[in-house]
């Protein structure tokens, strides 16, 4: 059983990788997802926990479904 950290890192370097296989900047990101690009690099460096909409929107913004953020 993962830690709340130990996911929090999981996701956040899923985000980043999925990210940057499809070439979109934290900004883009942020945008698609109507977060700023601070908060995604947040996310991103597990300083924060995303909440469940947020990675909704993650998910929507990197077309792919939810569940494949935690394909870790």
């Amino acid at each position: 059983m993962l830690t709340r950290q130990e996911l929090s890192i999981k996701i956040g370097d899923r985000i980043k990788q999925l990210r940057k296989d499809r070439n979109i900047s934290q900004a883009e990101l942020g945008r698609m997802c109507e977060r700023d690009k601070q908060h995604i690099e947040l996310i991103e460096n597990h300083k924060v926990s995303a909440n469940t909409y947020t990675l909704y929107t993650i998910a929507i913004a990197l077309n792919i479904e939810l569940k494949e953020l935690f394909d870790f």
